[in-house]
């Protein structure tokens, strides 16, 4: 996780330009492949992000990204909490899951949502803290079946053929305005209220999670990342350091650059996974 402990009981494969520890199980991830980073930016103390790659079966890999809110002992501590919860519930779900079954394979990630969700909100009544946090995931299979699930407004980005595609949907008071037409894109971007959500897990102890499932193709580009990363670089500028640097791990590095120098005014964490 962001700080040293592995769920998983196996060797950590952390690729050089890593921030925090990613850990995989069974066999190690191609880092080739797979890269992710997460900054505390220019303005704040605290990371309160978190983020996690592993392998939950032979044939299924989980990435996830949360940011966290609350300040300090909350938003960090509920970040932590949903990834954690998200890994073990859907490693220990998956081995009844047939593989070629999307509705079943879509059940499994949204279950494992709301168990984080009830995991954060009876932390947060236990310790009288008003943590949550926001959380986005792709479960991915041998065969390039992708499932992704979302609550807040970390996203999941597609690359295909050049072109960069939302997939996940913001679940914000702004993109509600967009919605709605009366607000643009750009004015959502730069908007006073664009840190007010309207879903996130740990509020209420029911929680809707958004599920989508995508075939991917050769040459695919997965991103996740929190609006740290994204509320600072334009998607068109996201596009082309995604298509400029092909290694996944270089192409984080340079987006948390980016984000820096643009101002850095939240924590940046993503992941990029090549399928």
């Amino acid at each position: 996780m962001s700080g040293s402990q592995d769920l998983s009981g196996e060797a950590a494969t952390v690729p050089s330009t890593s921030v925090g520890a990613v850990f995989t199980s069974e066999k190690p991830l191609n880092s080739d492949q797979v890269a992710g980073l997460s900054d505390v930016g220019m303005v704040r103390e605290l990371n309160e992000d978190n983020w996690y790659w592993g392998q939950i079966s032979d044939s299924f890999s989980l990435y996830a990204v949360a940011d966290g809110m609350g300040g300090h002992d909350s938003g960090e501590v509920a970040s932590e909490l949903a990834v954690e919860t998200l890994f073990s519930s859907s490693r220990s779900r998956i081995s009844d899951v047939n593989s070629d079954d999307q509705e079943a394979l879509g059940g499994l990630l949204r279950s494992s949502f709301e168990e984080a969700n009830r995991m954060v909100v009876t932390t947060g009544v236990e310790q009288e803290s008003n943590m949550g946090t926001t959380l986005c995931a792709i479960l991915v299979s041998d065969n390039h079946d992708v499932v992704i699930g979302n609550v807040g407004d970390s996203r999941i980005y597609l690359l295909r053929d050049g072109e960069l595609s939302q997939l996940s949907q913001d679940h914000s008071l702004v993109a509600f305005l967009v919605q709605l037409g009366e607000l643009s894109e750009e004015e959502a971007r730069d908007h006073p209220s664009g840190n007010i959500l309207v879903r996130s897990i740990g509020s209420t102890l029911d929680v809707e999670v958004d599920i989508f499932h995508l075939k991917s193709q050769s040459g695919d580009r997965l991103l996740l990342c929190s609006d740290g990363l994204w509320g600072e670089i334009p998607d068109d500028e996201l596009a082309s350091l995604l298509i400029n640097n092909e290694n996944p791990g270089e192409a984080c590095s340079v987006l948390i650059e980016v984000a820096n120098g643009n101002g850095g005014r939240d924590n940046s964490t993503l992941i990029v996974v090549d399928v």
